[in-house]
């Protein structure tokens, strides 16, 4: 079992769906686990917290300013011995803590505080799930690489029937062998991801640009570092604020994002080119904001570099992935653009196509590798694609 002798923190909180997390702490320790509760205050009106207690054979952390066996606070202690961090159930109230950065308990202290993957099993009203606060919330946890097994449809304690029930124990069992499986697959690659958009300037007001939101290459920097990698960003300008804990070059144009991109080159194993860069740039720039005045404007465009194509003719060992963001014959025209820049596999979506378009959350890609095979992977959200391309990337290695 892939949990065995790996220390996990359960966090409990006080939903109504806090019977069922008894039973998932007793399987995390007939895995062979090292399981480590930590109780919120309205949790322990619901469960007590002798029962976690008895059934992990370790002691529940419920307050702050508990003293441990040494010199290190009890939160920090855990924090720094865990190789996971899951909320079972996780409320909308622990979401928004954790999302704001607020610890004004033990729980959303530890959570703030571990430097291990964090994985958030939901369970509340299915009107609170929908609202968009909560909903923000979530979708901020998830840029910052935060994990979630979604909860079901089905009936709730409140009399509602929607989303909202716990997800099967099961489900989240299954989850937490994944992560504890693949948080170490890539250790010690070294990859470099492009994300976001490059401005191209007319004047010193106006650009060419375009509707990147760096939301799929956040997602795989993210993801990448999570699998132990060691992740050089180059990132263009985005609607989203960048992963945390991960050496990001911020550039502008296209020629400046060339440019970053091959000083990191050599030193790369893996390089992924999310990023989507202006093909074309204004031949002048002018020094001066251009005056409206009658009549039509003429700008002269010339070609930006093809980071891609010229990375396909120099790579030596690295392994590279391309992206191809296409409005029609978009396998087509995948497939001629995997040829011509060399790369070991591309991603392609239609952005035209709901729930794969810029600056969303979900995605619909297809991978096709060199041999002409094709993956199409269904509506998901962008993290999930990220692991899916690292995925494939793994069986290349």
């Amino acid at each position: 079992m892939e949990k065995r002798n790996r220390t996990i923190l359960l966090g409990v909180t006080g939903g109504i769906a806090i019977h069922r997390s008894v039973d998932f702490a007793s399987q995390l320790v007939k895995s062979g686990a090292s399981v480590h509760v930590v109780m919120t205050e309205n949790a322990a009106k619901l469960i007590s917290p002798l029962q976690f207690q008895v059934i992990s054979r370790n002691p529940v952390l419920l307050n702050l300013f508990d003293t441990g066996d040494d010199w290190k606070p009890p939160h920090i202690d855990l924090a720094d011995r865990a190789d996971l961090l899951i909320i079972v159930p996780a409320t909308a109230n622990i979401i928004g803590k954790m999302a704001n950065g607020i610890a004004d308990d033990a729980l959303s202290t530890v959570a703030i505080s571990v430097h291990c993957p964090i994985l958030l099993a939901p369970a509340m009203n299915g009107h609170m799930y929908q609202n968009p606060y909560v909903k923000r919330n979530v979708e901020t946890l998830r840029q910052n690489g935060v994990e979630f097994v979604e909860p079901v449809s089905g009936d709730l304690a409140c009399g509602y029937q929607g989303i909202g029930r716990l997800n099967t124990i099961e489900a989240i069992l299954e989850k937490t062998e994944e992560i504890l499986h693949v948080r170490e697959d890539l250790k010690g690659q070294r990859i470099l991801v492009t994300a976001g958009a490059t401005r191209e300037y007319i004047d010193p007001v106006r650009y060419i640009t375009n509707r990147s939101s760096g939301k799929m290459g956040y997602a795989i920097a993210q993801a990448a570092e999570c699998r132990g990698a060691e992740v050089q960003l180059v990132s263009g300008q985005t609607t989203v604020v960048p992963p945390t804990g991960i050496d990001i070059d911020h550039v502008e144009t296209t020629e400046e994002m060339h440019e970053t991109v091959l000083a990191h080159f050599e030193q790369a194993d893996i390089v992924i080119m999310a990023a989507a860069p202006a093909d074309f740039r204004p031949s002048e720039i002018s020094h001066q904001k251009i005056k409206k005045h009658e009549g039509v404007i003429s700008i002269d465009l010339e070609k930006n570099p093809d980071t891609a194509e010229v990375l396909g003719k120099n790579k030596k060992h690295q392994i590279t992935v391309c992206f191809a963001a296409e409005t029609n014959d978009v396998l087509e025209n995948a497939k001629a653009k995997l040829i011509r820049k060399n790369c070991d596999f591309i991603v392609a979506n239609d952005i035209l196509a709901e729930g794969a378009g810029f600056a969303g959350d979900t995605n619909i890609v297809s991978i096709i590798d060199q041999d002409g095979n094709c993956e199409q992977l269904p509506i998901l959200p962008k993290i999930d694609v990220a692991n899916a391309i690292l995925d494939r990337i793994v069986k290349l290695l």
